[in-house]
């Protein structure tokens, strides 16, 4: 199918941009022939391989079925229609991603989408219809709007069918369900019912909580096997950060025998969240939804006396506490109670003690922590990030050290408090927290208001990039993150960035050096920026180095950096006005002082429709230059 390009009409429709494609055609953004708003256009061309209309059927159905639906995580269907051989819908427009695209988000941002996505298949079923195609890239994800929070949306009823149908609308022999979300009765040709969307729920919220597959394979048959004889592997043995009680929930949920699932999606995906709340460090931080429902409903083991309960070695001392002191004599071990429980050590272990990173979306975290005793504040933690309408926000907390378990593989955190918040509305502290040192090095810290997020020592940050490009990731971990197999890293507010040495084409002075470069082709607009490790202080100026003509050097103060930078653009552009474009690019130079361990590289920013002046008080002074 040739392409829509911006600017051309189908229906009315002028197409704004290629939003992306899936199995039953490409997606535009597209605005509307009478509204002020934007569409998303999907286009399906009919062609000669559409057997007897069978893909404009399917088209047909979509707009058929979805057009009953009336809920709010279920993605809208305006209008449908032929025209030039292409056969278009009219859906509603969502800014945001979807949740293919997200990777190490939070266990509690995880839980609240499979819940939002397990009513939408709930409401689906009510009104007779099954997905048969739930899977991470089937669920949109709405940016956050003002008084609206971020919002999870079913789209793509492409293969969806009414309960007691039997049509065929696929080919003999074809599993149109993505084969590593499909339940095992699909994959074997069996009846299916709302059971097998909650199985492929299931499949699709272990992903999100773990960045991986709850099955593998590699062919057709492999799927089948994996889905009808195959165990799944087990989310805390995958994060070991998370609650043992989440894998009885997926073993039922992923139960091979329907019947032997939860009653529904909602269910399902309420018991997960009870279950990852069930830990003992998380109870108090459990969102009032939770309480609200109580335990798990799980066919589990039958519940333990009220004496065992009581007993367990997490609840005994509250419980005793408290008789003791309604019985009037327990001042002396109710003093004991409010001190260290179980601590006979007093200070922070030294494998907690440093800088840990974490990037999640636009977000980055940095976590400091120190050497201290009961009640000192040893942890500081910055979080930087974009707000839904584009601007940024900075926020700054310390917290006490509560308690050091004699286990030594956690520190429980006292309740944070906000040193700086940039804007104040968008910054909130936490309450008592868990520090956890986890088997590969890294520590998670599960929080009321991000819930779990996973760190990375800033020392890992800078070994991940490996030889040559090590110091150029320990002077900026932050701002590059760390590398993973693939080649790239996410880094400073979301910024894809990779190894780049100088080519053929940069700059004459720059060869030899070593470089990493950020969001060098990104298509949204954010800065770009390019680190130069030259290994010591550049012989020659900036100017020199990398433009042409006459430049000026403007000194800037930066909170990281003792001393001034010097800022280093080009003579003839005009800071405040001129804006960059991919026919001419504003480029600006950042050095650091002399004697300044980072003296060694130049840093080079560029923002695609911003002026210099843009990029120096709406991004460097806000990037973490350490």
């Amino acid at each position: 199918m040739t392409e829509l390009r911006p600017g051309e009409v189908i229906a009315g429709y002028v197409i704004a941009r290629r939003i992306g494609a899936g199995g039953s055609g490409v997606v535009y953004a597209a605005r509307h022939p009478r509204l002020p708003r934007l569409t998303a256009l999907k286009i399906l061309k009919r062609g000669a391989d559409d057997r007897a209309g069978e893909g404009w059927k399917r088209f047909e159905r979509e707009a058929d079925i979805a057009a009953h639906f009336d809920h709010p995580n279920i993605v809208q269907v305006y209008d449908r229609g032929i025209e030039d051989e292409r056969c278009w819908i009219s859906m509603q427009y969502i800014d945001g991603t979807d949740a293919g695209e997200l990777h190490g988000i939070s266990p509690d941002r995880a839980l609240r989408i499979a819940e939002e996505i397990g009513g939408a298949l709930d409401y689906a079923h009510g009104k007779g219809v099954l997905h048969r195609d739930v899977k991470p890239s089937n669920i949109l994800i709405a940016t956050p709007e003002s008084g609206r929070p971020e919002r999870a949306l079913l789209t793509d009823f492409g293969i969806a069918r009414l309960r007691d149908e039997t049509t065929n609308l696929t080919h003999p022999g074809r599993i149109s369900a993505t084969f590593a979300f499909a339940s095992p009765e699909q994959v074997s040709g069996k009846p299916v019912g709302p059971a097998s969307d909650q199985y492929s729920l299931a499949c699709t919220l272990f992903v999100l909580l773990t960045d991986q597959r709850p099955f593998t394979a590699d062919n057709l048959l492999g799927w089948v096997h994996a889905h009808t004889q195959g165990k799944p592997l087990r989310v805390s043995v995958i994060r070991p950060e998370l609650p043992a009680a989440l894998d009885a929930v997926f073993a039922r949920a992923l139960a091979k025998d329907a019947d032997d699932r939860f009653s529904s999606c909602t269910e399902f995906a309420e018991a997960a969240t009870s279950a990852y709340y069930s830990d003992p460090a998380l109870a108090v931080t459990a969102p009032a939804r939770v309480a609200a429902r109580g335990a798990p409903a799980l066919r589990a083991k039958p519940r333990k006396l009220l004496s065992q309960r009581l007993f367990h070695r997490r609840i005994i001392i509250p419980m005793l506490a408290v008789a003791v002191v309604a019985s009037g004599v327990g001042f002396a071990l109710s003093r004991n109670v409010s001190e260290p429980a179980n601590t006979g050590i007093g200070s922070v272990p030294d494998k907690f003690v440093g800088t840990w990173l974490a990037t999640e979306g636009q977000t980055n975290y940095r976590l400091v922590v120190q050497q201290g005793r009961i009640g000192d504040s040893i942890l500081q933690n910055r979080v930087d990030g974009v707000l839904p309408n584009g601007a940024p926000f900075h926020c700054e907390f310390a917290a006490p050290l509560g308690q050091v378990p004699v286990e030594g593989d956690r520190l429980l955190i006292g309740t944070s408090e906000i040193v700086d918040g940039q804007p104040a509305n968008a910054c909130r502290a936490n309450g008592p927290t868990t520090l956890t040192l986890l088997s590969d090095g890294r520590v998670s810290r599960k929080t009321d208001v991000s819930g779990l997020i996973t760190y990375t020592s800033a020392d890992q940050v800078a070994n991940s990039w490996g030889g040559s490009y090590t110091a150029i990731a320990r002077a900026f971990p932050t701002l590059v993150g760390q590398l993973a197999a693939n080649g790239s890293a996410v880094g400073w507010q979301g910024a894809n960035c990779m190894k780049r040495d100088p080519g053929p084409g940069d700059a004459a002075a720059a060869q030899g050096a070593h470089r990493a470069v950020c969001n060098a082709q990104d298509p949204t607009g954010q800065v770009r920026f390019d680190f130069y490790d030259f290994g010591t202080r550049p012989g020659q100026s900036a100017g020199a180095l990398f433009f042409n003509g006459s430049t000026r050097g403007t000194p800037v103060s930066h909170q990281d950096v003792a001393g001034e930078l010097t800022v280093t653009t080009d003579n003839a552009v005009d800071s405040a006005t001129a804006t960059d474009t991919e026919t001419r690019h504003v480029l600006a130079a950042v050095t650091f002082p002399d004697g300044d361990p980072r003296s060694r590289f130049v840093l080079v920013l560029r923002w695609p429709g911003h002026t210099v002046d843009n990029v120096l008080s709406d991004w460097l002074s806000r990037a973490p230059l350490k």
